[in-house]
């Protein structure tokens, strides 16, 4: 913080204790004088750190390691199809439960985050691609946890008659300017009060990823999140068997609220813990298998290779009054079905 030097206060005290009367008024006057000059300090400072935060953003959305890779491919009009030929499947849930995540601050796992001394993953737009340092709170030379709230934590919420259905097509082995990948996806589930939420995809896959490779849409037998550079390390690393990346819409008791909107969907290796922590990739549990579904609070900027933070518009009311501002569904009573060829 700025300070008003002491030996201006201390003289402006002084110099009018001689007439009690005019000296009030005129110290008064002083002290409100010296009060506005804390304020604009203050204020100066705020916007002058506020304005290096934002500097700082943008170096490292700049800064994104995928960068290269991502240009290499974006113009590419007949991208290679997958190695042994397209890869059709089906994930769905017929009845039972969702777990809904909600708003938490994650742990940072060392083995994705590293260290103080020597961070990890901490380009591209925050949260969506990677973690800044100064967002990490810190203890005995580790990094503990993110500063504030984001999707990925280890609180949520059970919800009933959750259904969804998935059925897609990797044929498109990478990033390119079109695609053959196809997905048809539909979910939905109802809070305690009977309201039905759902979600329904997708009008345009993600053919080209802004800040990280999409495969064209649609990813099969691949590592994502974590340490992989593929989506948000807030995740852990994950062995994921199949994903989607598309705009769609999100629904309310059959309303759209919100659209469009960035879908993400992945069937993976189990990645919570007892108490349906989130786990660190230590914990992952590789024989296990749960679907994700990921409505996130961020947006592509039209033009530009990055994201920036857009808040989804849900419909749900959290305990404190404020909207769920992300959805953030898993789906565990799944059939899955798959095959190779045409």
């Amino acid at each position: 913080m700025t300070r008003i030097p002491r030996s201006f206060v201390d003289l402006s005290s002084q110099q009018f204790s001689t007439a009690p009367g005019l000296g009030r008024g005129l110290s008064t006057g002083i002290a409100v004088l010296v009060g506005a000059l804390l304020v604009l300090a203050v204020s100066g400072t705020a916007r002058a750190q506020d304005k290096k935060m934002k500097k700082m953003l943008m170096q490292l959305q700049e800064m994104n390691q995928a960068d290269g890779y991502l240009e290499a491919h974006r113009d590419v009009e007949n991208p290679p199809e997958l190695l042994g030929g397209p890869i059709s499947f089906t994930v769905q849930q017929n009845s039972g439960g969702v777990f809904v995540g909600l708003p938490d601050k994650r742990e940072l796992d060392s083995d994705v985050f590293g260290t103080p001394d020597m961070p990890l993953a901490f380009t591209g737009t925050p949260g969506m691609t990677g973690v800044p340092v100064p967002f990490r709170e810190t203890e005995n030379g580790e990094f503990t946890q993110l500063d504030r709230n984001t999707p990925f934590g280890n609180k949520s919420t059970a919800m009933p008659n959750g259904t969804m259905m998935l059925k897609a097509a990797d044929v498109t082995a990478t990033d390119a300017a079109a695609t053959e990948d196809e997905v048809t996806f539909k979910a939905s589930w109802e809070d305690a009060e009977g309201n039905t939420y759902a979600v329904r995809c997708c009008e345009m896959l993600a053919t080209a990823g802004p800040e990280f490779p999409t495969f064209g849409g649609v990813v099969t037998n691949h590592l994502l999140h974590g340490f992989s550079g593929v989506g948000t390390p807030l995740m852990p690393t994950e062995y994921t068997y199949a994903a989607f990346w598309g705009m769609g819409a999100v629904l309310k008791n059959g309303e759209v609220v919100d659209k469009p909107r960035i879908v993400h969907g992945m069937l993976t290796e189990y990645v919570r813990t007892e108490g349906y922590e989130l786990a660190s990739d230590s914990e992952v549990t590789p024989t296990r298998k749960h679907f994700h579904l990921m409505v996130a609070p961020f947006m592509p900027v039209q033009g530009e290779h990055k994201f920036e933070h857009d808040n989804v518009s849900t419909g749900f009311t959290l305990p404190n009054g404020k909207e769920l501002p992300f959805w953030h569904v898993m789906f565990e009573n799944l059939d899955i079905d798959s095959e190779r060829g045409e």
